[in-house]
């Protein structure tokens, strides 16, 4: 295994064993879990963990540059993992049902998984040495690093109010509301 794709191969070993799992209980169940179920209210809850985790405990990794937490390569690797496992949690969760606040947040949750492969490819182009690279090439892949920033953080930013708004809703009117 090549290590500049490790974190992908963790990612679709997570995705394997996660969805042996829901198949075993549709299996089981005779049908998908819906949203509200308990296994599908806990399938949302834990991906959006997940999620919180892949951004929050990798900002903040990358914030102590004086850390000796681990190395940033490994932070990474893991943000990506989970930034790739917490989304496939929360599509199963919708049980393929995209309407309402629920759909938004879905919609918000594609386009940050694809804006993150984006920034993975962006971020790989750009070369560890100096040494021997062009200047221009260099300072362009860096400007579309610094972009790349701009919008994803945004966007990240922007799924986990909406999916805040839609978890207290959920947890309102399915729970409390009754």
């Amino acid at each position: 295994m090549r290590k500049r794709y490790r974190e992908l191969i963790y990612a679709i070993v997570g995705i394997v064993v996660i969805t042996a799992v829901y198949l075993g209980v549709y299996v089981l169940a005779g049908e998908l879990p819906a949203a509200s179920s308990f296994v599908g209210h806990w399938t949302g809850v834990i991906g959006f963990v997940v999620m919180l985790l892949a951004e929050t405990v990798y900002s903040i990794r990358k914030q102590a540059r004086n850390a000796k937490w681990g190395r940033m390569v490994g932070w990474l690797r893991a943000h990506i993992v989970m930034g790739v496992v917490g989304p496939y949690m929360v599509l199963l969760h919708s049980a393929m049902h995209f309407h309402g606040l629920a759909g938004v947040v879905m919609l918000l949750t594609v386009g940050v998984v694809i804006s993150g492969v984006v920034g993975r490819y962006i971020y790989t182009a750009i070369p560890r040495e100096i040494e021997g690279v062009d200047p221009a090439r260099l300072a362009a892949t860096r400007k579309a690093l610094a972009t790349w920033r701009s919008v994803h953080i945004p966007l990240t930013w922007t799924l986990f109010a909406t999916a805040t708004v839609h978890a207290v809703a959920a947890l309102y009117y399915v729970t409390l509301s009754r």
